[in-house]
C-alpha cells in the first residue's frame, strides 16, 4: 500500500514531483503552496509525498524511504504533524480554520517541521479564507501549507497571491482511463468521457443514476436517424435529448459535447483513422464506418464545424431545444444537399 501510494505520485505528476525534489535540493521549499487541478490528477498523491520526503528519516535518492515510524504514521494519517482540513459537507467553515490556526501557534510535536493540507479549498466560506490570510503571510518557521483545488477561480485572490501556484499537468488517457477503472466506472463509459472532460470528480457525477449511459445512448440513436439524413432525428431531440438535459446547464453541454465528440470520431474514421487510442466511441466503430463511406469529407467536416458552433449557442443563452433543433437541421440539410439522402 505504502509503496503504491508514494508510486503514484510519480506516475501521475513526475515533472511536478521532480520539480518538487530540486526545491528541496535547494532549500527553497516556499510556505504556501496551491496546488491546482481536476480530481485524479494527483493532488492528493503529490501532497502525501511532499509529507513523506519533509518528514522521512531516511530518505534515499531524494525519495521517502516508506519504512521508517515517520512515513508510516503519515501513511496511516496519524502523524501529529501533518494536519489535514476538508469540507464537513459542501464547506470548510471558519471553525475548522480556527482549529487550524491554533495549531499553527503551537510547535511541532516532533521534530521542528508542520504540515497543514486544506483538501478542496475553493470550498472555504469567505470568512474562513480570510481569517486564514496572516498565517499564510507569516507561517512559523518550518510551518508549511498545501491547499488542494480542482477550481481556482474559486480561490480568493487574495489567497492565491499569497502562494505559488502549482498547476497539475492534465492526465494521459491511459492514466485517466486507470483512474475511472479504479473507481468502478466501465470501459465503454469511461472511453467517451475521456473524450469530454479530464476531471474525474465530473465522470462520476455523470454515472450517478445511469445518466451518462443513457446520454450516450440517446445521442446515438439521434445519431442513426442524422446521419441518414433523416428528420426523425428531430423528434429525438424533443423524446430523448430535452428530457435528458433536463433544467441541468451542465448536463445540455455535456450532451452537445457528446454530439461533437461523436461526429469528430466520424470525421476521424473518414480519414482513415483505425487507432482506437485515438477514438472514443469505440463500441460504435462499425457505426462510424458505415456513415463515414456515405458522404464525402467536405460534408462531414462541414458538419464537425456545425457541431462545434453550439458550445457557444449555448453560451449566448439559446435554449438548449433550439440549439439541438437547429443543429439537426443544419446537419439533415448538409448530409442531403450531396447525396439525395431520403428526409
Amino acid at each position: 500500500m505504502a509503496g503504491k501510494q508514494a508510486t503514484t505520485a510519480q506516475e501521475l505528476q513526475p515533472g511536478l514531483v521532480e520539480r518538487l525534489k530540486r526545491v528541496i535540493d535547494n532549500q527553497e521549499l516556499a510556505h504556501a503552496y496551491l496546488l491546482v487541478g481536476p480530481a485524479g490528477s494527483g493532488k492528493s498523491e503529490v501532497a502525501r509525498w511532499l509529507a513523506l520526503r519533509l518528514f522521512c528519516l531516511h530518505p534515499q535518492n531524494n525519495e521517502p524511504d516508506l519504512t521508517c515510524p515517520e512515513c508510516q504514521r503519515i501513511l496511516s494519517g496519524n502523524h501529529p504533524d501533518v494536519v489535514v482540513a476538508a469540507p464537513e459537507g459542501r464547506q470548510i467553515k471558519v471553525d475548522r480554520i480556527r482549529y487550524l490556526k491554533s495549531e499553527f501557534t503551537k510547535s511541532a510535536m516532533e521534530g521542528s517541521q508542520k504540515l497543514f493540507i486544506i483538501q478542496d479549498a475553493e470550498k472555504m466560506t469567505t470568512s474562513a479564507a480570510n481569517s486564514l490570510l496572516k498565517f499564510i503571510e507569516e507561517p512559523g518557521p518550518g510551518t508549511y501549507i498545501l491547499m488542494l483545488t480542482s477550481n481556482k477561480s474559486a480561490v480568493l485572490p487574495t489567497i492565491q497571491s499569497r502562494t505559488q501556484v502549482l498547476e497539475m499537468a492534465p492526465l494521459k488517457r491511459a492514466d485517466l482511463l486507470g483512474v475511472l477503472a479504479d473507481r468502478g466506472i466501465s470501459h465503454r463509459l469511461s472511453q467517451v468521457a475521456v473524450g469530454l472532460t479530464d476531471s474525474v470528480a465530473a465522470v462520476e457525477a455523470w454515472c450517478a443514476d445511469d445518466w451518462l449511459a443513457n446520454a450516450i445512448q440517446g445521442v446515438l440513436r439521434w445519431y442513426q436517424h442524422a446521419s441518414a439524413g433523416q428528420m426523425m432525428a428531430f423528434v429525438d431531440v424533443a423524446t430523448d435529448l430535452v428530457k435528458l438535459a433536463g433544467h441541468d446547464r451542465e448536463h445540455q453541454q455535456v450532451l452537445l459535447d457528446l454530439i461533437t465528440l461523436l461526429w469528430r470520431d466520424t470525421l476521424l474514421v473518414a480519414s482513415g483513422v483505425t487507432e482506437t487510442t485515438r477514438l472514443h466511441f469505440t463500441d460504435e466503430l462499425e457505426l462510424l464506418r458505415q456513415v463515414s463511406q456515405q458522404y464525402s469529407l467536405k460534408q462531414l467536416l462541414a458538419v464537425s464545424q456545425l457541431t462545434l458552433a453550439t458550445r457557444h449557442q449555448l453560451e449566448q443563452n439559446i435554449s438548449f431545444q433550439n440549439v439541438s433543433e437547429q443543429l439537426t437541421i443544419q446537419i439533415v440539410q448538409t448530409l442531403n444537399g450531396k447525396t439525395g439522402a431520403r428526409v
